[in-house]
This record gives structure tokens, C-alpha cells and sequence, in this order.
């Protein structure tokens, strides 16, 4: 794209300022040394719906419509026209070109590269935890994300490919911003919803930008290696994207329990049990796919799959079920780096 159509497009957003705002809009708005026209994002009124401008293809419903390219209007929330001030009611048409509503929220910047232990998740099913960083033992290029099926396979309802972003959704159903993309669906392991065993809840996504995510874990530091399998009274640690780093003593390591998600129940077995330690909640919804590790070491012991706790019912924490990491690592073909 050359200069010239930059300042075609820029002279649609100049004229759609306007005639949103009034004549004098784009005169009021100081221009900066060396830029050479003014910045029309300052035009906009503090606080008004209205974010910011664009130029692409239109989507109606959430489908993406061929033909001509349409001037866009960004803003928080789409609104009826009955809550619009006539400065928000947006033309159908700029000098011939159509335009397009497109929500996008208030956009910020995401920390890249991020530590391990943090939100992450698809678009529109809620969120869990970026677990670890892993790489394929068998020379296979490329750096992954370990966490659960559940929260980056969607409970089977996914295909390698899918976006994974960082932070995660909220469940809302509401798409993310392209800028939290960070990773693409690679392998997870179906689970059975038929009433047979299940002995792990576990995805692996392929990281985008290898440089986007650190070994390390927050709060807790750099996973030292090869695993330790879990022993009854071990002390452990996490970070989830919930509670954070919280310490936790394993009290049964072969437990068989049913766990729901959502609508449904699986069957978990060969599960670790963990009870929290000090005064802490070890975990809530949201640490899903967090790495346990022992406290000393630092070594590898578990992915967190479930707990108890449900917070919006003020009903705390008192248990944590987790999958004991060699299986996961086998089944995948992976190493935590």
C-alpha cells in the first residue's frame, strides 16, 4: 500500500469526522511537528462510544461479507438508536462508500513476551492457564503451551489450527482482539464423556512467536527438570491466572473422582489430590492447566484439572485434582523447557 492510498482513505475518516462531529472538528485538533495533518483520533469527544476508524471488509452477524472494501467505525458497544446522540448515529455512506459498525472495547496492550502461569485460553469459552512451555522430544521444530483440553480444546469441540489467546476469553461468547493471538491449536487428548476413564485433561497449542513466551513461571521461576512423580505428603506450588502462586501439601495420589464441566461429567482416575497449605485456597476456576511443581525443586509434578471451589457462591477452595506430568509428557511427545 503506497501513500497515496493512505491519504485517500485518510480523507473518507476525514469527511466521516465531520459529519459526525461538525465542520470544524478536524480544525480545532492541533497537528505535530513533522506529521503533516492532524491526528483524527483526537477529534473524537472524551468518553464518546466511538474509538477510533478503519478501512476493510464489512461482517454482518459476525459473517464476513465479499465485495467492496467499507470504511469502518470502531467503537465499545453497539448501541440502538434510541441511546445514540446524533453525534454517534453513523452514516450509512461516505461519498459512496459504505461503512461498518465494528465493536472492539477499549484496546490495550498485552505483556509479550509473558512467564508461563498466566490467562490464556480461546475466544468465546472462558479461560484457564497457560501452564508451561514445551518442546517436542522427537526434533520436531517449534515451542508449545501445555494446558488443559478443557480450556484449549474446548472439550473436544476444537481442530488443530484454532486460535489460543492470551489473556483468555471470559466465556462470554464475545471474540478477542486479534493483538492477544498468541498460539494455534496443535494435539490434545480426547476425553471420554461415555463413562470410561479418563487420566488426563490435557492440550498442547504451537506458540506463534516462540520469543512471545518465557520458560519461566511467575512467581515461581524457571521449571527445573526431569519430573518428580508425586508422593503423599509433598509440598507443591503453583501460579494460576486466578489465585496466583499458592502452596499445597498432595494427600492422595491414585484418587478417582467425577468432575462436571458445565453440562457434563468425565470420569477422572489415577488423579493426585491436593489440600491447601498456610491459610491459602490452593486453586479456583480460572488456575485450570496451571504446572504443580515441588516446592524445593522446583520439578515438575502434576497439570491442574479441578477443584471445589466456586467463588461467585462464596464457597472456597478445599480440594485441587491434578494429573500426575509424566503420562502428559509421554502422550505428547514433550519436554518442559
Amino acid at each position: 500500500m503506497n501513500e497515496e492510498f493512505y491519504q485517500r482513505i485518510e480523507l473518507y475518516h476525514q469527511e466521516l469526522v465531520q459529519r459526525l462531529f461538525g465542520p470544524d472538528s478536524i480544525s480545532a485538533v492541533p497537528v505535530e511537528e513533522n506529521q503533516g495533518y492532524p491526528c483524527l483520533l483526537n477529534a473524537i469527544p472524551q468518553g464518546n462510544n466511538i474509538l477510533g476508524f478503519g478501512y476493510g471488509i464489512k461482517y454482518v452477524a459476525g459473517q464476513r461479507i465479499d465485495g467492496d472494501l467499507v470504511v469502518r467505525v470502531y467503537v465499545r458497544s453497539k448501541l440502538p438508536p434510541s441511546a445514540l446522540s446524533p453525534q454517534e448515529m453513523i452514516p450509512s455512506e461516505i461519498n459512496g462508500i459504505g461503512t461498518d459498525v465494528v465493536v472492539s472495547g477499549d484496546i490495550r496492550a498485552f505483556a509479550r513476551p509473558t512467564e508461563c502461569g498466566v490467562s490464556v485460553g480461546r475466544s468465546n469459552t472462558g479461560q484457564g492457564t497457560l501452564g508451561c512451555l514445551v518442546k517436542k522430544n522427537d526434533g520436531t521444530p517449534g515451542k508449545f503451551i501445555l494446558s488443559n483440553n478443557h480450556v484449549l480444546a474446548n472439550l473436544n469441540n476444537a481442530i488443530p489450527g484454532d486460535n489460543i489467546f492470551q489473556p483468555g476469553g471470559n466465556g462470554s461468547g464475545a471474540s478477542l482482539p486479534i493483538t492477544q493471538l498468541i498460539a494455534k491449536l496443535s494435539d490434545f487428548e480426547p476425553l471420554n464423556f461415555q463413562g470410561g476413564a479418563n487420566f488426563i485433561d490435557a492440550a498442547i497449542a504451537e506458540v506463534i512467536n516462540p520469543r512471545d513466551v518465557l520458560p519461566d513461571i511467575k512467581l515461581i521461576g524457571r521449571v527445573t527438570n526431569p519430573p518428580i512423580d508425586p508422593v503423599e505428603g509433598q509440598f507443591v506450588e503453583k501460579t494460576g491466572s486466578t489465585t496466583f502462586r499458592t502452596d499445597g501439601i498432595v494427600d492422595d495420589i491414585v484418587g478417582a473422582i467425577p468432575v462436571a464441566y458445565g453440562n457434563v461429567t468425565i470420569n477422572l482416575s489415577r488423579q493426585i489430590r491436593i489440600v491447601k497449605r498456610f491459610v491459602d485456597q490452593f486453586s479456583n476456576p480460572g488456575d485450570s492447566g496451571s504446572l504443580i511443581v515441588e516446592t524445593l525443586s522446583n520439578r515438575p509434578v502434576a497439570l491442574l484439572n479441578a477443584g471445589d471451589g466456586i467463588p461467585n457462591r462464596n464457597i472456597p477452595n478445599t480440594q485441587t485434582f491434578a494429573s500426575p506430568i509424566a503420562p502428559i509428557l509421554q502422550r505428547f511427545k514433550i519436554e518442559i523447557i
